[in-house]
């Protein structure tokens, strides 16, 4: 009975915990973003309603208000040219340009606007034969005639890793799109399907191990 006690103990704890751990990063989030944006509304809303206290939740509208409004900005025409000034501006600061523009083209890379964004996910042999694993495919290239798979491998965590050069014929692509890729590797493997497939191309006769 004490065994059976301790094992329902634990089943509760594993279950619970996920449930308070993201409702807590979830009320952290939203009273960060909230007080961030909050005393630009408060402000407007205490000269329009003196004696007006603060709302809850009116800052954390008001930032989903802005980014739906910058995203709608940045897609347009004078948008991205906006944009593109910024960058050259930003670009003339020492010291901030760089943390800048890695953090942009970290996040550029799983932006599906981007076409500097990972094109498909691979299964690659790495770090030695007869080890495989996920890669990003971020660009194709030409060398002496011969074509190799660019292929970002995450090693650490997502966005650290190593860049690869490796010939067509050894980067198998898998029936399996980024966001899937990376809901896998966060999750360590344990979001892993049981079975992952090729992308089947009738003229190609590649099968590497484990990828029916």
């Amino acid at each position: 009975m004490r065994l059976d006690l301790k094992k329902s103990f634990i089943t509760g704890i594993f279950v619970i915990g996920p449930l308070l751990l993201s409702a807590a990063i979830l009320v952290w989030f939203f009273q960060k973003v909230d007080g961030f944006f909050s005393p630009l509304i408060d402000g407007i809303v205490s000269t329009v309603f003196p004696g007006t206290t603060h709302i809850p939740g009116t800052g954390i509208l008001a930032g989903l208000v802005i980014i739906l409004l910058v995203g709608l900005f940045a897609r347009n025409v004078v948008g991205k040219r906006v944009l593109e000034l910024m960058d050259v501006l930003i670009n003339r600061i020492p010291g901030y340009r760089t943390i800048y523009t890695t953090i942009k083209q970290l996040t550029n890379a799983f932006s599906p606007e981007s076409s500097r964004s990972f094109k498909e996910v691979l299964f690659v042999e790495y770090p030695k034969e007869d080890c495989y694993v996920l890669g990003f495919r971020t660009e194709t290239v030409e060398k002496d005639g011969k074509r190799f798979a660019v292929v970002f491998v995450p090693t650490n965590n997502l966005y650290l890793g190593e860049v690869l050069f490796l010939p067509e014929e050894k980067a198998f692509p898998l029936d399996m799109t980024v966001e899937q890729a990376v809901k896998v590797l966060v999750s360590g493997g344990i979001a892993t399907p049981s079975r992952m497939s090729r992308v089947h191309d009738p003229l190609d006769k590649r099968v590497p191990p484990s990828v029916s």
